[in-house]
């Protein structure tokens, strides 16, 4: 929450890390950062945005791009002790998850009681979606998805959280989850919820009919209290194939068709689509700036061909490398990642760059190192 705040730490914690490495002549070699070229690629390809049909001011566009270049090189410096830093990442995620769901339920109550209102307007669309996230300067399908990380590594990952913290914590996950009314992130934290409870099976029978009876229970009185709004949305399937964002589509893919190799460019991308929306009736995109909302067609549209490969490439190449190494818990982020990608282009906004950059850094630094 607070991309403001949050980037000035950032800003500070890179930083701080390259000047210590400098102090003490801990330079990366070609070989390490020869292990973030995943990432640096996306720098490249936003670099190659900027230029493309552009003056001389293109380094205006790259302001969002930064982390896809400062992230790696920062860590670079600290190779050997970056292991430590990645239980700190995911408790990072955990409490910042928690905070944030913690300030968007203690505004929902206070308006709640200012408006005199009913408590079953908890789950009416005043205090949903996008209108729950509002007061944390936050989108519910970013929040939705660190939430979904953040679980699973509760779940299957870590020991040192005191149990009635770690239960508070995804009690507050499991209804934070439908409060934001968010799909994919739903369906992604439902599967890796139940995966846990059904691992038990063999073990403790006891617990696996408690799991499921708490999520049903909880399910029960989010659909049984719920708003038409909020049952329209997570259980209609109306709503998803009369969701205008799927038929918005074509018009990157048709601003593609006119660039198909290098793409159209960022001076150009927002104009563009803003005459088309207005073509197609879609105002309310025209008049929002809506990107594709699919990060694929985002790539597609402004940098072509090249831009589509290497985003297939790269995620290619992690989940085969995740495969590879039996590493489950950067196999779940990659994953989820690029699935909640397919409603969403996270890779043109800070909070996801920043959450990509962070984590695929750890990932692909400690693997050099093991090597």
């Amino acid at each position: 929450m607070y991309m403001g705040l949050n980037n000035v730490i950032l800003g500070i914690f890179l930083v701080w890390m390259i000047l210590k490495g400098v102090k003490d002549k801990a330079y990366p070699s070609w070989k390490t950062l020869k292990a973030y070229l995943p990432i640096f690629l996306f720098f490249i390809l936003a670099l190659i945005a900027s230029i493309n049909n552009t003056d001389l001011l293109f380094l205006k566009h790259l302001e969002s791009y930064w982390s896809f270049l400062l992230v790696p090189v920062a860590f670079s410096f600290q190779q050997e002790k970056t292991k430590a830093l990645i239980p700190y990442a995911f408790k990072g995620l955990i409490y910042g998850s928690a905070a944030t769901l913690m300030l968007c339920y203690a505004n929902a109550v206070f308006e709640i009681i200012s408006y005199n209102e009913p408590w079953s307007y908890f789950l009416r669309w005043r205090h949903l979606s996008h209108n729950f996230t509002e007061i944390a300067d936050t989108h519910p399908a970013y929040l939705g998805l660190f939430i979904c990380t953040s679980t699973y590594f509760l779940l299957f990952y870590t020991k040192s959280f005191n149990y009635k913290l770690k239960t508070f914590i995804l009690s507050l996950f499991l209804f934070g989850i439908l409060q934001l009314a968010s799909r994919v992130a739903l369906v992604i934290f439902l599967m890796t919820f139940l995966i846990y409870i059904f691992s038990f099976l063999r073990k403790n029978l006891k617990f696996v009919i408690g799991g499921v009876l708490l999520v049903f229970l909880v399910s029960l009185l989010f659909i049984s209290q719920g708003s038409a709004y909020f049952i329209e949305r997570l259980s209609s399937s109306e709503s998803i194939t009369k969701d205008s964002r799927f038929n918005r589509l074509e018009i990157s893919y048709n601003i593609f068709k006119e660039n198909p190799l290098f793409g159209i460019g960022f001076d150009r991308i927002d104009e563009q689509r803003i005459r088309k929306y207005k073509e197609s009736g879609f105002y309310t995109a025209a008049e929002k700036k809506y990107n594709s909302h699919n990060q694929f067609f985002e790539y597609l549209s402004l940098n072509g061909m090249i831009g589509a490969l290497v985003y297939m490439g790269v995620f290619i190449y992690l989940i085969v490398i995740s495969l590879k190494d039996r590493n489950y818990l950067f196999l779940f982020l990659v994953i989820t990642f690029f699935v909640a990608n397919l409603t969403e282009s996270m890779m043109v906004r800070i909070k996801g760059i920043e959450y990509f950059s962070i984590f695929i850094s750890l990932f692909l630094i400690n693997r050099k190192v093991k090597e």
